[in-house]
């Protein structure tokens, strides 16, 4: 039917496997949309435009006003909205754009242009970059600014094997000292967990070349060591460094977690020499498809307080840090951490959630509305086949209990998650229904196997009670007279009798 319908780029498409429920049109109007996605993918992955704006903005003088250059005003004098914005100023505007071009199948080019203003006085730069891909394990790129201050730096990456890996990265920012040269060399030290050693020449000399201490003065750079530990679990993941040099040394972590709902939570801290202590917490949630906001807070001593949000959208990203306080204020914290976390919430629980909710109850109720014909039909057929399978059940269910087998004690097929959050009898729910009997009868010398990877609506003896929403399988049985229970996914495999199942206090 698709071939016939849309040729052999219908074939091309990935279609969702499902029960056949969708007609002619629907199947029309899915080919056409996946077909617009799978050009705007192609689109973006041939061109790959990456933008970044951050605009910087002091705030301090609003938290900690003042009236004239040193009586300050009292905390609770009121301000004017024109008081407010003459309290607030944009310190600093950073842009860059990006975009790559590929030239041949191991060989892209990639050009970036980035400008910043800071406190009135800015400049800019585009970066030319051409990355060529050598083998498998190994590639190398090299790029150049075309405007001052001319930088040329010169990346490359090795795999010595599947588990180790050498990264060397070198700028140069004049010929009258040797570029700088990063090192990296890192290994997998377990299944999830990698460590890595990094060595900073910084400015270094070698004979005469070098010796010019205005350069050195103006590159800055100076040669540092450093080692760290970074992994991740399916939900989570960390990362720790050391790092020992001339001017900074420093110790720092972060930890990040994935919640329910495409949010993430994620925590860092640095203590340095040079910049002493800085705390960083916040979190990101997905509210599109495509779309992401994130709010950090970044407190320490002596740094002061910043608030930070971000906005991200496939490849375009919009930061707006705040400055709040210049100096340490524990109450600026806590302010600063309640007031946006109970405005997220409230905003989440109060209008984001119900509204997620009720256009996804629209949908729901709009799919089983298109296809009430086909849910009456499969409800009529499950039921003509319990009628059918009842009389050969209860002739197994006696020569189970005779070698004390396994018997179904109850099984229902639903969302069972829904049942629970509501606290309502099974047997009283709309959206689960009763399969204890098509069970029992797939029950073959006291073992029960389903294979997992598609839904159990197709089991005969089984239809889907609530079309759209997830689906669980919920399991009472008997077995060596011992009472057993398990719940799994619509997809999940299944495997009875098992000991883990034993209802502990049966045990």
């Amino acid at each position: 039917m698709i071939y016939d319908m849309f040729g052999e780029e219908g074939l091309k498409t990935q279609w969702e496997v499902g029960a056949r429920l969708k007609t002619p049109q629907e199947l029309r109007e899915e080919f056409q949309s996946q077909l617009r996605l799978k050009k705007e993918q192609e689109l973006d992955s041939s061109v790959k435009p990456r933008s970044d704006i951050q605009i910087n903005i002091d705030a301090s003088q609003l938290f900690n006003p003042y009236d004239g250059p040193s009586r300050p005003v009292s905390r609770r004098t009121r301000l004017s909205f024109s008081d407010i914005l003459s309290n607030i100023e944009m310190t600093q505007l950073f842009l860059k754009h990006s975009h790559e071009v590929p030239i041949n199948d191991n060989t892209q080019a990639s050009f970036v242009g980035q400008m910043m203003s800071r406190n009135g006085v800015g400049g800019g730069n585009v970066v030319g970059t051409l990355r060529h891909t050598f083998s498998p394990k190994f590639w190398a790129e090299i790029g150049i600014s075309v405007a001052q201050p001319r930088i040329l730096s010169i990346k490359g990456f090795y795999a010595i094997d599947t588990d180790s890996f050498l990264t060397v990265n070198s700028q140069s920012h004049t010929i009258n000292s040797p570029p700088t040269i990063n090192i990296t060399c890192g290994r997998r030290l377990g299944t999830n967990i990698t460590g890595y050693l990094t060595y900073k020449t910084g400015a270094w000399t070698l004979g005469p070349w070098g010796k010019d201490e205005s350069s050195l003065f103006a590159r800055r750079e100076k040669s540092a060591i450093a080692v760290g530990l970074s992994g991740g679990y399916n939900k989570s993941g960390y990362s720790f460094e050391l790092q020992t040099g001339i001017i900074q040394s420093h110790i720092s972590a972060s930890y990040n977690r994935k919640l329910a709902n495409d949010y993430q939570i994620r925590g860092s801290t640095t203590l340095s020499t040079t910049n002493g202590l800085i705390v960083s917490i916040g979190g990101d949630h997905k509210v599109t498809t495509n779309s992401r906001v994130a709010i950090y807070l970044d407190f320490g001593f002596p740094t002061g307080l910043t608030f930070k949000f971000r906005f991200s959208r496939l490849g375009q990203k919009i930061t707006i840090p705040v400055n709040i306080s210049s100096e340490f204020d524990s109450g600026l914290i806590f302010w600063s951490t309640i007031i946006p976390v109970v405005t997220i919430c409230a905003l989440d629980q109060l209008i984001l959630d119900p509204r997620r909710k009720k256009t996804r109850a629209k949908k729901l109720a709009a799919l089983r509305d298109r296809h009430a014909d086909y849910i009456t039909t499969q409800k009529r057929e499950a039921a003509e086949t319990l009628r059918l399978l009842r009389p050969s059940v209860e002739r197994k269910i006696d020569a189970e209990r005779d070698k004390d087998g396994l018997i179904i004690v109850e099984a229902w097929y639903g969302n069972i998650v829904q049942q629970i959050k509501e606290d309502v009898p099974l047997k009283d729910c709309n959206y689960a229904i009763d399969v204890s009997i098509p069970l029992q009868a797939l029950v073959n010398d006291s073992q029960l196997i389903i294979p997992g990877g598609r839904s159990k609506s197709s089991i005969m003896g089984f239809f889907d009670p609530c079309m759209g929403e997830p689906k669980q399988l919920k399991i009472k049985y008997i077995f060596k007279r011992k009472l057993h229970e398990i719940t799994v996914d619509d997809t999940a495999p299944i495997a009875l009798p098992l000991r883990s199942h034993i209802i502990p206090n049966d045990r």
